[in-house]
Parts: C-alpha cells; structure tokens; sequence
C-alpha cells in the first residue's frame, strides 16, 4: 500500500530547509499564495524584506510586482541586463534601505531610483560591466544632484 503525503502534512522546517536552496524569485514565484500556511512562513521568515530579482526577465517581473507587499521590501538587488526596465517600473519602496544594481549601463534610470529612495538607503552597490564603482566614488555626484533638487 502506498503512503500519500499532501502537502499540508510536511512540517514547517521542510519549507524552510526547502527555500534554503530557491532564489527569493523562485519561492515568490511557486510559493506565494499557495495557502494560508506557507504564506504565512513566508512572511515570518522575511522573504518579501529581500528580494534578489536578478535573473527575472519582464514578464515575470510583472508579476511578482503586482504581489509583492512592497511596504515589506528592505534590500533590492538587480541585475539591469538581465532586466533592464525593472528600475522604471518599481513604484516608491518607503524601507529600502540597501540597493545593489549589477551591470549598469545608463545611469538615468538608476539615478532617479537612487534620489527617489535617498531618504531610506544605507547602503548602495552599483557595478557597471566596466567598472565597479564604490558609493564612495559617487557619493559626491549623488549628493550634488540631491542638493540640486532640494
């Protein structure tokens, strides 16, 4: 006789063991909405406060805007090649407080992302395919233009 395991039957720490092993897409992706449990575990364990959407292309994307609690959202990493019209498309996040942006190519986009959310950050990482670029190099560009704007 054959043993039939729902999925409400694996425990907690099966899910948790589980994500450990998904990007945060993924487990947004498969996982969110699924039941009132796992939604539940997902939120507990802050998947919503750090979100990797580097490898997301646009329809994906897409979705994943339109369920995320973006009040929730801490730390924000994007990889601009693999996504490039991602920064255009986030509405204001008001607890981002870190921001990494891969493979940068048109600062436009990213500087508006940047002042938008220059009250909350604390942290910025932006690497361009040439150069790495600490915030330290252009923390002197960013605060100009944020003067510039007050």
């Amino acid at each position: 006789m054959a043993l039939i395991t729902k999925l409400d039957d694996l425990p907690d720490l099966f899910f948790i063991d589980l994500f450990n092993y998904l990007s945060s897409t993924d487990i947004l992706w498969a996982f969110t909405n699924l039941n009132n449990r796992i939604q539940t575990l997902i939120n507990e364990r802050g998947y919503f406060r750090h979100i990797n959407l580097s490898s997301t292309r646009l329809s994906k994307f897409d979705r994943l805007l339109s369920i995320l609690p973006l009040n929730q959202i801490e730390t924000l990493i994007i990889d601009i090649e693999a996504s490039p019209l991602q920064l255009s498309r986030w509405p204001y996040l008001p607890h981002l407080t870190t921001l990494r942006l891969y493979r940068l190519r048109d600062f436009t986009d990213a500087t508006n992302f940047i002042l938008r959310h220059s009250t909350t950050l604390k942290h910025l990482t932006l690497e361009t395919n040439d150069l790495f670029m600490q915030v330290s190099i252009i923390q002197k560009y960013f605060q100009t233009n944020i003067q510039m704007k007050k």
